[in-house]
C-alpha cells in the first residue's frame, strides 16, 4: 500500500509524482486508448514474448499488455511513487507476469539484446537527449526487435509563440531545457539513429483524449481540487500544465490546430 503523504511532503512533489499520487494515470492521454493500440498492435507481441515499457507511470498500460497478450512485461519509471502504484495495480490483478523497477531511461539496467519489443507512450518526447534515450532502446532490444514510440508533436505551421510556450511549460513541469519537435525534426531522428523497417504514422485527431474511467477521473479530479485549494505550491504546479492545453487550439471535428502525435515503430537491425 502506499504512503499517505503530509502536506508539505505533498507539496515538494514535482507535478508527475503528485498526478501519480492522486491517481490522475488511469488511461493514456495523448492519443487516448486508440493511439496506444495501434502502437500495440505494431509491436506483434505474443506470450512469448519480453517486453519493456519505458516511463510506465502507475502501471496501467502495462499491466493491460500483460493481461491481454499473457506476456512478460517489465515496466520502468523515474518515480517511486508511481512504481509503487504500477505494483499494487499488478497485484489487485494477479499478473505475476508484470514487473516494475525504478530506472532511468538513459541508463537501462538491463542487458544488451534483453527484449523483444521496447515502447514508450508519450515519454520520448520529454526527454531532452532524444538520440541518447533511442540508442538505449535499441541497445537492449534483441537483433530484429521492434521498437515504438507515441509522442506529441507540433505542426510545422504553428506560431513561433506557440513552440516558444511549449518549451517554457517543459521547463516548468520537468525541471530542464527541452525542445518540441516538428514531425519533419522526429523523421530526420529516426532516420539517423540506424533502424530499418521505420514507419511513422501522423495523427491530427484526439490528441488529447479525458479518461473513459468516469468514477476513475471524478475521483482524480476531486483530489486535484481539494490539494488545489488547500496547497498554493500544488496550486501553481497545476496550473502551469493547464498551460499546456490552452496552448492549443481546437479545430472543428476534433483536430487541434498546433500539434499532433506520431506513432513510430521500428526493427533493431540483424
Amino acid at each position: 500500500m502506499s504512503p499517505r503523504l503530509s502536506r508539505k511532503e505533498i507539496t515538494e512533489l514535482g507535478i508527475y509524482d503528485f498526478l501519480g499520487y492522486i491517481g490522475a494515470f488511469n488511461s493514456p492521454f495523448i492519443g487516448g486508448m486508440e493511439g496506444t493500440q495501434k502502437l500495440l498492435d505494431r509491436l506483434r507481441i505474443n506470450r512469448e514474448s519480453q517486453v519493456l515499457e519505458i516511463g510506465c507511470a502507475s502501471g496501467f498500460t502495462s499491466c493491460m499488455v500483460a493481461k491481454k497478450y499473457d506476456c512478460s512485461l517489465t515496466g520502468i519509471d523515474l518515480s517511486d511513487i508511481l512504481i509503487d502504484k504500477a505494483r499494487e495495480r499488478a497485484e489487485k490483478r494477479n499478473l505475476t507476469n508484470a514487473n516494475f523497477e525504478v530506472a532511468n531511461a538513459l541508463d537501462l539496467p538491463f542487458e544488451n539484446n534483453t527484449f523483444d519489443s521496447v515502447f514508450a507512450v508519450a515519454v520520448t518526447a520529454l526527454i531532452p537527449d532524444k538520440h541518447h534515450v533511442l540508442q538505449e532502446y535499441m541497445r537492449v532490444v534483441k537483433p530484429g526487435g521492434i521498437i515504438g514510440t507515441l509522442d506529441l508533436f507540433v505542426k510545422e505551421s504553428a506560431p513561433t509563440e506557440v513552440r516558444d510556450k511549449f518549451n517554457r511549460i517543459f521547463m516548468d513541469i520537468l525541471g530542464s531545457e527541452n525542445e518540441i519537435m516538428n514531425i519533419t525534426e522526429w523523421r530526420n531522428l529516426f532516420d539517423h539513429m540506424g533502424f530499418s523497417d521505420v514507419e511513422v504514422e501522423e495523427n491530427y485527431k484526439n490528441v488529447f483524449e479525458m479518461p473513459k474511467n468516469k468514477s476513475s477521473a471524478a475521483g482524480a479530479t476531486l483530489k486535484l481540487v481539494y490539494h488545489m485549494l488547500i496547497n498554493g505550491h500544488v496550486r501553481r504546479k497545476v496550473n502551469q500544465l493547464m498551460g499546456m492545453r490552452k496552448t492549443v487550439s481546437l479545430k472543428s471535428e476534433g483536430e487541434f490546430e498546433n500539434v499532433g502525435y506520431l506513432i513510430f515503430t521500428a526493427r533493431k537491425p540483424l
